[in-house]
């Protein structure tokens, strides 16, 4: 009994192992084998339905969105907008000019000097006969109304130290210049060099009105 056992446990071993070795594993595509989700079977796509766990140990997200360089907005550096410059009216005249002048100077550190003028000059009328080209016809008086033509109005600036004129304008054809007496839209003048100006005013037969301004800051303290 003794010898007879140990033979029976290694009959026993014998038969286990044959019977393992004849179960054959699962081939691939057989219906024991195991899909995987993503992989691809026999060359065709398997359709894998997704299932999540509820969640325990995490916190669903929203994933991030498709990685891009960031924009980066540059804001413009506002530029002062400059205030406009304040003027200051420093002289204002209205004067009837018969063969007479005025004068006053100024020291123009920061130009423009802006000089505004207004004339009146006197108005000449009566009536002119006029002969007539036909010797049948009878001449012919005719009325007129017309600025007298010795009314002249003249603002000449200088520099006050060297004599030299800067800038000169004026109304009436007896100093050759225009008829514009500025009623409608007063005549200007602009004195841009720095420095002492005189203005000299003069005139004849002529009411004129002047207004002369500067800028405030830096001449003006």
């Amino acid at each position: 009994m003794k010898t007879v056992q140990p033979k029976i446990i290694v009959l026993f071993v014998i038969c286990l192992l044959c019977v393992t070795g004849c179960v054959a594993p699962p081939k691939p595509g057989s219906n024991g084998s195991t899909s995987y989700p993503g992989s691809s079977q026999s060359g065709t796509d398997q359709v894998v339905e997704n299932t999540t766990s509820a969640p325990l140990y995490v916190t669903i997200e929203a994933p991030y969105t498709t990685i891009s360089v960031e924009s980066v907005q540059r804001t413009a550096v506002p530029v002062a907008t400059p205030t406009p410059d304040e003027y200051l009216q420093i002289y204002s005249t209205t004067q009837y000019f018969s063969w007479n002048a005025s004068s006053f100077s100024f020291n123009l550190t920061k130009p423009p000097m802006i000089i505004n003028f207004v004339v009146i000059p006197i108005n000449v009328t009566g009536t002119k006969t006029v002969s007539s080209r036909f010797e049948e016809k009878a001449d012919i008086d005719v009325s007129y109304d017309r600025y007298s033509p010795n009314s002249w109005f003249e603002i000449t600036v200088r520099d006050k130290n060297s004599g030299r004129v800067l800038i000169q304008d004026g109304f009436g054809t007896y100093k050759q210049y225009s008829d514009d007496t500025g009623q409608d839209r007063p005549r200007t003048m602009k004195v841009i060099q720095p420095g002492i100006v005189k203005i000299d005013m003069a005139g004849n037969q002529i009411t004129a009105s002047v207004n002369v301004s500067v800028i405030k800051t830096g001449n003006i303290e």
